[in-house]
């Protein structure tokens, strides 16, 4: 086994949905679970929704330690969305089954326009506190 196999990433998601939110989220944390199994999750927010008309979503971040690399992570997550029936038809209109997105990894921050968002910093700050 070669070094980079050993490495450990810490990765920060957020996760969103606006329709069936609460039970949409939870089906992604089970997914999610089942497949980075140290995975711990912040509490549901509701938020009003940015730069869409839409009903209001709830909200959820998580965080993990994990061996998985970055495009094996993203991976991942598109195919938890997909599974989910996340399409680009019902994100058009305005409809998000589910939404995760990578907020970090290791030291790499992506999406900086989300970290500006109230409800990013106060789950963010929750979270890193457990």
């Amino acid at each position: 086994m070669n070094e980079m196999e050993n490495n450990i990433h810490h990765i920060l998601l957020a996760l969103g949905s606006n329709t069936r939110a609460e039970e949409n989220i939870r089906e992604a944390q089970a997914y999610l679970t089942a497949t980075f199994p140290n995975m711990q999750f912040s509490r549901l927010l509701s938020t009003p929704a940015v730069g869409i008309v839409s009903p209001p979503f709830i909200n959820c971040m998580a965080q993990t330690h994990c061996s998985v690399e970055l495009d094996e992570v993203l991976d991942v997550l598109k195919s938890i969305e997909v599974a989910m029936g996340s399409t680009n038809e019902d994100r058009k209109k305005n409809v998000v089954v589910i939404d995760i997105d990578l907020l970090q990894f290791d030291n790499e921050r992506r999406k900086t326009d989300d970290w500006d968002r109230d409800y990013i910093q106060l789950l963010y700050k929750e979270l890193c506190c457990k």
